[in-house]
């Protein structure tokens, strides 16, 4: 389960900003280290040894919170430092800031070849399950507190965390966050007790660390970035370092912001659009596209056999114009 490590507040309840994954239950602890069928595992990664989690999107740039900032990033046990003065903050549509943040890598890095990260195009639906991959803290012991003359329990953290996933399913949707000075369109999602009927099979929350973690979400058999972790509440006070039942994990909505990424990090050959009408998408989809990087989808080497071509002729007019007005010459 995730654990958020700012404290912030929204609406008089505590927030912090994301860590790492707690679980419901030891026995809905995923055995498997990797999701079965789940392509991007390597696009989430760290933003330092030991720090929280950062996304690759692919084609040389990486998405995390704000709150954590622009840094180096560990890909394929690298580490990668980013292209200073490439951050950009992603604003919402009233000029205000979103807590997320894209930057570039270094132009001369040598980056791992991974694909461009899919992202939502349409928002998230409640009921929706999504898959959640963080570096945050760990489940560690029960413990209780008195709560005004009421005991309530909850599972402490672990003092490190590691990559870890669960799942959980959407609560809410549309939902605007405020923390400090940011204001960002999230879903949300509770940590359900293992009986409940809404928990799910992993039942995963958000813990200190996963800030800056992925939500996705897979339609039509294609997984989707849905989601960004950057914040946590609780319904009732608890104890430092503390999760309980009941606690809800807030994810930037991605489907919202899809644009703006896209604006700032990807060519029309990896922005999921069909930029020139040919029904193909995207490099290496469309024959015209020659990489991700290419920043135009339309086939531009018919254009220039067609400027060869007309040079050529040209020339041959400039030659016979020559010729004819030499041999002119000669005869005056």
């Amino acid at each position: 389960m995730l654990v958020l490590l700012l404290a912030l507040s929204h609406t008089g309840l505590l927030v912090p900003t994301a860590d790492a994954l707690i679980f419901a239950s030891p026995e809905q602890e995923p055995k498997d280290l990797i999701p079965d069928d789940f392509p991007y595992w390597l696009h989430v990664s760290q933003r330092r040894y030991e720090g929280p989690t950062v996304l690759y999107l692919g084609a040389g740039w990486a998405l995390t919170a704000r709150h954590v900032g622009m840094g180096e990033v560990i890909l394929d046990d690298e580490i990668i430092l980013p292209n200073f003065g490439s951050a950009r903050t992603l604003m919402n549509v009233d000029g205000t800031a979103a807590d997320m943040l894209v930057f570039q890598l270094a132009t001369d890095a040598e980056l791992p070849n991974l694909p461009i990260l899919p992202l939502a195009k349409q928002p998230p639906s409640v009921g929706e399950e999504l898959l959640l991959i963080g570096f945050g803290r760990e489940r560690a012991k029960v413990i209780e507190w008195n709560d005004a003359g009421r005991t309530r329990f909850g599972f402490q953290w672990s003092k490190s965390g590691r990559k870890r996933w669960g799942t959980n399913r959407v609560a809410s949707s549309f939902v605007v966050l405020r923390q400090n000075e940011w204001t960002t369109r999230a879903l949300t999602f509770f940590f359900d007790p293992p009986h409940s009927p809404q928990t799910t099979t992993f039942e995963a929350v958000a813990a200190v660390g996963d800030s800056g973690g992925a939500v996705f979400v897979k339609r039509d058999d294609v997984w989707q970035l849905m989601g960004m972790m950057i914040s946590v509440s609780s319904l009732a006070p608890t104890p430092a370092g503390t999760t309980q039942y009941g606690d809800t994990t807030y994810a930037a909505d991605i489907s919202h912001y899809r644009s703006e990424i896209i604006r700032w990090t990807r060519a029309q050959c990896a922005n999921g659009e069909d930029d020139d009408g040919d029904k193909k998408i995207d490099f290496p989809l469309d024959p015209d596209c020659q990489s991700a990087t290419d920043r135009d989808e339309r086939d531009l080497r018919p254009i220039a056999i067609k400027n060869a071509w007309m040079i050529g002729l040209a020339s041959l007019f400039a030659c016979a114009f020559w010729m004819i007005w030499t041999r002119l010459q000669r005869v005056d």
